[in-house]
């Protein structure tokens, strides 16, 4: 006789690795899949193996992030060998006026140059030519799922994603958020620390900013230099509705990379209504990332027009601890000097450039 166990339907196991886009989009992907009755498996945090391995596998024009991923891959399928698909999203465009980077708009098919992969389940987003919703359904269909099931999973997983963006906007840190995005618990706010005396914006994709191995956990840098920051998601909805516009020569020009776009926005607030709000802007990048090179300097030049200091943190596999650590300090230093009044002459105008 059969029991219970035997008779209940396997799940379907899907993998998800942690980088790239994992940072941003988890718990609506999460939330989607286990709608769909799939159980999620993750990669573990980025560590120096990680890294070796997605660098091993990776040439040499690709940035840090997508080694990463590649590395968090292979990781992802040798400890899990029972997996049934892994999911690769292809983010195209999210809005109608801009596109994501090209190495992600690929990431699908170059992925499938690694050895011994499993099946891809893909996932695509290019609302320049159906809806998230359609995409949705897709994914549905690959995973046996009927349309009505699809959407409905969609209509859930955009429920508890936009309830996450809320939990981020009330102050929450997005690592703080997804630690209990993976364990199932509800959104809580943790007990408020000790208040910096200095606030700084901390711009940058997710995947630098909230990779703590890679950006060598930058965030705990500025805590123990008595430091408080914020980024782009603790920021108002409102501040990301307007496009930004730059005007060299009389020629208006729109960004055409949806992240950088998200970073200028941010930018463009505390230029004007809050300049008050932040007493510095540090910016991390991956080295080899073109859009950000080209956006930094347009943000380095607003910054010294405003009199905003301003440090800019290229990342790659060789960053030093040692290094890093002394630049936030000068930086952090500097600035509760020119607070203090101790820094004369052109104390306005403190920007640092760094790699």
């Amino acid at each position: 006789m059969e029991t219970p166990q035997q008779t209940e339907k396997k799940r379907i196991k899907i993998g998800i690795p942690r980088a790239l886009h994992f940072y941003r989009y988890f718990p609506f992907w999460k939330k989607l899949l286990e709608e769909l009755d799939a159980e999620i498996v993750i990669s573990p945090l980025t560590n120096k193996k990680i890294v070796e391995e997605g660098v091993t596998h990776g040439f040499g024009e690709l940035c840090i992030p997508v080694k990463i991923y590649y590395g968090q891959f292979l990781r992802l399928v040798r400890d899990h060998p029972d997996l049934d698909f892994v999911f690769v999203p292809r983010y195209v465009s999210e809005v109608k006026d801009s596109y994501f980077c090209p190495k992600f708009i690929s990431l699908p098919d170059v992925i499938k140059i690694l050895p011994n992969i499993p099946k891809i389940l893909n996932f695509e987003v290019n609302v320049k030519e159906f809806p998230i919703s359609t995409a949705a359904i897709e994914l549905g269909k690959q995973l046996g799922k009927s349309q009505s099931k699809a959407l409905n999973a969609y209509k859930e997983a955009q429920k508890y994603f936009d309830e996450y963006h809320d939990f981020l906007r009330k102050g929450a840190s997005v690592n703080h958020a997804l630690r209990l995005v993976e364990r199932n618990r509800p959104f809580t706010l943790p007990k408020r620390k000790s208040e910096g005396d200095i606030r700084f914006l901390l711009l940058g994709h997710s995947y630098n900013i909230f990779d703590t191995f890679i950006n060598l956990d930058f965030q705990k840098k500025l805590i123990d230099q008595g430091v408080n920051h914020i980024t782009i998601e603790n920021l108002p909805e409102s501040i990301f509705k307007t496009p930004v516009v730059v005007n060299p020569r009389g020629a208006k020009l729109q960004n055409y990379w949806r992240h950088e776009e998200e970073i200028m926005q941010a930018i463009r607030y505390f230029l004007t209504k809050g300049r008050n709000e932040i007493d510095g802007v540090i910016f991390l990048i991956s080295f080899a990332c073109g859009p950000d090179s080209l956006i930094s300097e347009l943000i380095m030049r607003d910054m010294k027009v405003v009199g905003l200091p301003f440090l800019e943190i290229i990342m790659d596999e060789h960053s030093g601890e040692a290094g890093l650590l002394t630049r936030v300090e000068s930086f952090v230093e500097m600035i509760r000097r020119k607070k203090k009044g101790l820094i004369i002459g052109k104390k306005d105008k403190l920007t640092i450039k760094s790699a």
